[in-house]
């Protein structure tokens, strides 16, 4: 059958191939590029999910410890959870001042504050002793006061000041 055609016709018919040829693969290279871009796209929202998940969960066991009584019985085990966190970072023999009070809220919670004041201590390591406090809940409880000043011009040590509260639901009939 392509022996009858002209020359010129022969070459109509392989461009109009070609052509339609490269069209296909372009059709099909950006059906590709689309799945792959909803695909990426998400990816990033199920992370982004995941992150909003772990959030959420976090704030209702903290919300059910409120609730329930906290697993905060008294100070001494807020003491106790805090010091193993300085510890770990090398935090517990700066420690200036700490000092605890208690306070009832609404007849119905009792909130306890714990001030602690350290000196010459590197920022980084009270980021992450903060970090295991609000996001690890390695103690039950929130920071609700930082504040830092920065001594000597020269070194890289701050004096910190942080305030530690936890709420505790006062069980009736105690």
């Amino acid at each position: 059958m392509i022996d009858r055609l002209s020359d010129r016709e022969r070459i109509m018919l392989f461009a109009s191939v070609a052509f339609v040829s490269l069209l296909g693969i372009f059709v099909i290279f950006s059906l590709f590029a689309d799945m792959r871009n909803a695909l990426t796209e998400e990816i990033y929202e199920t992370r982004s999910q995941a992150t909003q998940l772990d959030r959420i969960v976090r704030e209702f066991n903290y919300l059910r410890s409120l609730q329930s009584g906290g697993s905060e019985e008294d100070v001494s085990v807020m003491y106790s959870k805090l010091d193993q966190i300085m510890v770990r970072y090398n935090l517990k023999d700066k420690v200036q001042t700490m000092k605890d009070s208690n306070t009832v809220i609404r007849k119905d919670y009792n909130k306890i504050t714990i001030d602690i004041s350290f000196r010459s201590v590197l920022l980084q390591d009270v980021i992450k002793m903060i970090y295991d406090i609000e996001k690890n809940k390695q103690v039950q409880a929130k920071v609700d006061y930082l504040s830092f000043r920065k001594p000597f011009a020269e070194k890289e040590v701050y004096d910190v000041n942080i305030r530690v509260s936890s709420y505790n639901r006062i069980v009736k009939g105690k």
